[in-house]
């Protein structure tokens, strides 16, 4: 199963009203790619790149002429994966 960290589930709804106020069709294509990654993480959990802690990994998901970068980690326990953050390339970060 796949879960949205409180912070995760923040940037869903800021990547969709960024894109939505642009152009409503390429928000719905881009949380489809970023949902979909994070399915094959579900089935691949090793898929990601390794990030500075051991517990979380990095997927890159291609969109437009950058894409969107999704950290997220696997509960040891259950296997589900849990989406820690989302945001685009392109994105200034703080």
């Amino acid at each position: 199963m796949i879960h949205l960290s409180r912070e995760a589930a923040d940037d869903v709804v800021r990547v969709r009203e960024f894109l939505a106020g642009k152009n409503p069709d390429a928000a719905k294509r881009a949380l489809a790619e970023i949902f979909a990654a994070l399915e094959k993480v579900h089935v691949f959990p090793g898929l990601g790149k390794p990030t500075e802690d051991p517990h979380i990994r990095q997927i890159v998901v291609p969109f437009g002429s950058a894409g969107y970068f999704v950290r997220y980690t696997v509960r040891p326990d259950s296997g589900n994966v849990l989406a820690l953050r989302i945001w685009h390339g392109r994105e200034a970060r703080t």
